[in-house]
């Protein structure tokens, strides 16, 4: 998954998707130790602008760190559903509140409950793809496939 600007968030810490959180947060640490802009500023300060180099690439560690630090964020910009401009964290707060119902929900009939695999699914098929009937011309709505099909025929 690609950010604003075309490079991942995870290429930004260096670390792989799957990283673990304690690998996802040493990375974070050495990166902010690296670029801190008050520690580029005495080594930036006869090149002139390597403060504001080393800031901008600070800055850019900070909001990666933000986002794939947050597990409600983390996994929306996993699906892809990550929307950085509208970040007030009310998606993060919603999507909080539905993964809690889903953690008291009880389980199916036959004993099981859902996997994290079947919730994602779900999830992706209920924000990330498009219902069929939103493509049915008018009027084709209530009809199954074959009745289309067979009515194009």
């Amino acid at each position: 998954m690609a950010g604003k600007n075309g490079v991942s968030l995870y290429a930004v810490l260096g670390v792989a998707s799957d990283c673990s959180d304690a690998d996802l947060r040493t990375a974070y640490r050495k990166l902010a130790m690296k670029w801190h802009p008050d520690k580029c500023a005495g080594a930036a300060s006869s090149g002139g602008g390597g403060a504001d180099a080393a800031k901008a690439r600070f800055q850019k560690i900070q909001g990666a760190y933000a986002v794939l630090s947050d597990p409600n964020k983390r996994i929306l910009y996993d699906v892809g559903a990550y929307d950085s401009d509208g970040d007030d964290d009310g998606a993060g707060e919603i999507l909080g509140d539905i993964l809690d119902a889903m953690s008291h929900t009880a389980p199916a009939e036959n004993g099981k409950g859902e996997s994290l695999e079947d919730m994602q699914r779900q999830f992706e098929e209920l924000f990330l793809r498009p219902s069929p009937s939103s493509f049915c011309p008018p009027g084709d709505a209530g009809k199954s496939a074959a009745k289309r099909r067979a009515a194009r025929k």
